[in-house]
């Protein structure tokens, strides 16, 4: 009986060092899995980052951002234009769940004068300013009001 007492207990020694090992093993296995999983995402966001960075930067985002500006200002990105320049926010730069692609850019370099947009591209596969939001200083500002005075 002493005999079976004793080997019982080494067998649940080893089987309990089997266990802690096997949960050591399959804890390290996850945590590698999970680390791989969150590099890939980050990854595919950055990858995603990109493109966005790469359309914004496009000669035909150009074309419709401008055409946008010259429906607020004829004489936009003149010497004689009130919107002299602009400049798109990248780190702002962000899908549409809709359509499209959500553009802030800054005009004249007047943080107070940010114009948010939705970019899609048309059929043609040029892009067009679906819609936008203009700040009201910059509305006084096309209208000849005082802006910043």
């Amino acid at each position: 009986m002493e005999f079976c007492i004793i080997n019982f207990k080494k067998t649940r020694e080893r089987n309990g060092k089997k266990m802690k090992k096997s949960k050591l093993i399959v804890l390290i296995m996850v945590v590698f899995s999970l680390s791989l999983g969150g590099c890939s995402f980050f990854n595919g966001q950055s990858a995603k980052k990109q493109e966005m960075i790469q359309i914004a930067e496009s000669k035909k985002m150009k074309v419709a951002i401008e055409e946008y500006l010259k429906n607020l200002d004829p004489e936009a990105l003149t010497p004689n234009g009130k919107i002299k320049t602009y400049r798109i926010l990248k780190d702002k730069l962000k899908y549409n769940p809709m359509e499209g692609i959500n553009i802030e850019i800054v005009i004249n370099n007047d943080d107070k004068l940010i114009v948010d947009m939705v970019v899609i591209e048309k059929e043609s596969g040029l892009y067009h300013v679906a819609a936008s939001s203009t700040p009201t200083e910059l509305d006084e500002l096309l209208e000849g009001k005082n802006y910043g005075q």
